[in-house]
């Protein structure tokens, strides 16, 4: 079974060692050891001629009495002496100048000479006790924020001092000014948290007894701490914040300190409590400056102003005092209160001051004449601390279990979350961004300003550093499973992002495709009226050659139907002609003959010679020449006959002829029409077809549309669906963004958080098994 030894006894093992093997160590003198090397290595320069800077190394005396800037040599202490540092080649000017380091054996010597308490002789007794390892006194100007970076801890060791089975009352809270950091006291230890990320940052053993104050210096570079054993025992230390050691402790008291407070130069402690005085120390020698015993009872509260000009104090009594900070003389007997002082804050200007009482008022005083300038109703049943922030706003906390927010006015801007208990601490974070806040409970809360809410909790009673590298290990466990649940919220966004762009591609196409489809039902659109102008035109014109055709056939028709009686009429007419010419003929033969017979009845005249005979003769004569007479008109008039006949004839002929040409002119026409008709047939047909054609086009290209439309439409639809579906991922991503990004945050802290423990159980591992490793063989 492994054995297992108490933490306490670990570390007494190790102080054990720690002061066996400084009791080994050689007891280095000036005499023997450290004169040769200022001899061999300093004297040039720092002789009883030169003493360059005043400085002479040749004896003990003058060595220790310094140069003109001071003393170069304090016994027990290497950081405050220059002389060592600049030797060692650690600040500047480097000794020897312009030349290389002197051996580290030499520098060595110089060392433990000086860390030995600088004897003169081996016979030797220290020259004075080690003073503590910090410059305390501060210019005037560097009392507030530091030139450099704010001091945090560095390599500070979280291993509790104390692990009680619950927490103790969170009586003792303070914020450094600067660094994001915030000391919590409570039984035997001071826990140090960094408020960005919550880290337990270190532990400073506290082991004289409880703590009940804890204020960090103007600069942040000191905390101090005041308390004790009640009845017994009470100091104030200080600790460098950066280092964690103690650079002094102050007082010594028969009960434990209740109040105390470091002066912005570092160079005073206020401290008070049951003894019912308030005593003022020196930093440097621990030496007391001043004390009084005005109050009458125990003092529970003290501040430095932030110009350090004056000091606060206030007593279980009401008694609320201010001091001149250098003399101890009374300033102001500030009286108002009906109650305990629980609590002192200056604002940063220094002008006012603020109480806090169990009265349940927070008052607040000017410094030019002592007035009050206001009385705010903080807390029923009673008010345990007021704090101010950096813009002057005032956080205040009381027995109705409310950490409150004012303005600088003293009007109420915020209660928040309230606690289980009495609640009695609260400070502002160095940025003011948030409170953290204590109970009687020992439940520590971290409060944001802008809404109130509670962002963290920091444990009062923090476990082992080994249980808590498990617990974390396993919080982390659980906080990534956690975050992996929320994985389906935080990746459905991108998915239905990617589905969204899909979709909106994907209509992007169906759209391009309809703006294509019904461009191309609007040419065919186009072609369709322009092919069924033409189908028109050539119609109408096959129409119009049709016609045309038609009363050409007609017209030929007519012109043939008008030939027959016009050629009847001819052959009716040359008939006649004919017979008329005939009957001419005739007529004239017939006139000839009877001519002839006129003549022979004539020539009878003439041959008749009797009357009987010329009468017969004249009578004959007279028949035969009316007979003639006779003969002469029908042949007249069969003369006549046949004029009118050979005009008939000729008119008829003309007519005939006429008729001829009407047939050859209609057939012509005929002719021509038909020769017109065939083609514009063809084109309307043609027309007709390429019209059939558009029709159909345009049909398809209507219905391609359409169904492109309809396309787009339905991928419009799931464009839309795909648009709701990622706003509605977009807004389960916005409502779980809280919770993803706390369980983010919470994964990255535990991270950090298990990575820092890590580090510090593995060194605190290797401590553990350095010093229970047994001892080299023969020592």
């Amino acid at each position: 079974m492994r054995s297992i030894i108490p933490g306490g006894l670990l570390v007494g093992l190790f102080l054990g060692q720690a002061v066996e093997a400084a009791d080994a160590r050689p007891k280095v003198n000036f005499q023997d050891q450290v004169s040769t090397i200022f001899r061999n290595r300093c004297n040039s320069c720092h002789n009883a001629d030169k003493q360059k800077g005043g400085l002479n190394l040749e004896t003990f005396g003058t060595a220790m009495q310094g140069g003109g800037s001071g003393k170069v040599i304090e016994p027990g202490d290497l950081d405050t002496s220059t002389l060592f540092q600049l030797v060692s080649h650690k600040d500047e000017p480097k000794m020897p100048p312009n030349s290389a380091k002197i051996p580290d054996a030499e520098i060595e010597v110089i060392k433990l000479w000086i860390e030995g308490g600088a004897l003169e002789s081996s016979g030797s007794t220290a020259l004075a006790k080690a003073r503590p390892k910090f410059e305390f006194k501060l210019d005037a100007d560097a009392a507030g924020k530091p030139a450099g970076p704010p001091a945090m801890p560095e390599g500070l060791s979280t291993e509790p001092a104390v692990t009680s089975a619950r927490p103790n009352a969170v009586v003792a809270m303070a914020a450094s000014p600067w660094a994001p950091l915030v000391a919590v006291g409570g039984h035997k230890q001071v826990l140090l948290y960094q408020t960005t990320n919550n880290h337990l940052a270190g532990v400073l053993p506290f082991p004289e007894g409880t703590i009940h104050v804890l204020k960090f210096s103007r600069s942040g570079a000191l905390l101090l701490a005041g308390g004790g054993r009640g009845g017994q025992s009470g100091l104030a230390v200080a600790w460098d914040v950066k280092t964690g050691k103690r650079v002094f402790e102050i007082g010594k008291e028969y009960d434990a300190v209740l109040a105390a407070d470091i002066s912005p130069d570092h160079g005073q402690v206020a401290l008070g409590g049951p003894s019912k005085i308030l005593r003022v120390y020196n930093t440097a020698d621990g030496q007391l400056l001043f004390e009084s015993k005005k109050h009458t009872e125990w003092i529970t509260a003290v501040e430095f102003s932030p110009d350090g000009v004056l000091l606060a104090s206030g007593d279980r009594n009401n008694g609320l005092l201010v001091w001149e900070a250098q003399t101890g003389r009374e300033f102001f007997d500030l009286r108002g209160h009906t109650a305990a002082i629980t609590d002192l804050s200056w604002r940063p200007d220094s002008n006012v001051l603020a109480s806090s009482s169990e009265d349940g008022s927070v008052r607040l005083w000017e410094m030019e004449n002592g007035n009050q300038i206001k009385s705010i109703g903080a807390h029923g049943g009673g008010t345990a601390s007021v704090r101010f922030a950096r813009d002057g706003r005032l956080v205040t906390t009381g027995r109705d279990r409310v950490a409150r927010l004012w303005d600088p006015n003293g009007n109420k801007q915020r209660d928040f979350e309230p606690f289980a208990d009495l609640a009695l601490e609260a400070v502002f974070t160095h940025d003011g961004a948030a409170v953290i806040a204590g109970d009687w409970s020992g439940e520590v809360r971290v409060f944001e300003l802008k809404e109130g809410k509670r962002l963290a909790n920091l444990p009062a009673n923090p476990a082992p550093l080994s249980a808590r590298f498990d617990q974390t290990r396993q919080a982390l466990a659980a906080a990534e499973s956690a975050l992996q649940a929320l994985g389906p919220v935080q990746a459905a966004p991108a998915e239905k992002l990617a589905a969204l762009a899909r979709a909106q591609a994907t209509f992007d196409d169906a759209q391009q495709l309809a703006h294509q489809q019904t461009g191309a039902a609007d040419a065919a659109d186009h072609a369709q009226v322009a092919s069924a102008a033409i189908d028109a035109v050539a119609a109408e014109l096959a129409r119009a050659a049709q016609g045309i055709a038609d009363r050409a056939i007609a017209e030929k028709g007519k012109a043939e139907q008008s030939l027959v009686p016009k050629a009847a009429a001819e052959k009716s007419a040359a008939e006649a002609l004919t017979a008329a010419r005939a009957a001419v003929k005739k007529a004239r033969a017939e006139k000839e003959a009877q001519d002839r017979a006129v003549a022979a009845a004539q020539a009878a005249r003439r041959a008749a010679n009797a009357p009987p005979a010329i009468a017969q003769a004249d009578a004959e004569v007279a028949r035969q020449t009316k007979r003639a007479g006779e003969l002469a008109g029908a042949l007249a008039a069969a003369g006549n006959q046949q004029d009118a006949a050979q005009a008939a004839a000729r008119k008829a002929a003309a007519e005939h002829a006429e008729a001829r040409r009407a047939v050859e002119v209609a057939s012509a026409r005929l002719q021509a029409a038909a020769a017109a008709l065939q083609p514009a047939l063809v084109a309307a047909r043609k027309a007709a077809a390429e019209k059939a054609d558009a029709d159909k086009n345009l049909a398809d290209a209507r219905a391609s549309a359409q169904a492109a439309v309809t396309a787009s439409a339905a991928r419009k639809s799931e464009l839309d669906q795909a648009g709701a579906a990622r706003s509605a991922a977009d807004k389960a991503l916005a409502d779980h963004k809280p919770a993803i990004e706390a369980a983010r945050a919470k994964v990255q802290a535990l991270k950090a958080e298990l990575d820092l423990l890590a580090v510090e159980k593995k060194a605190s591992d290797a401590a553990k098994s350095a010093m229970l490793a047994p001892p080299p063989a023969g020592s």
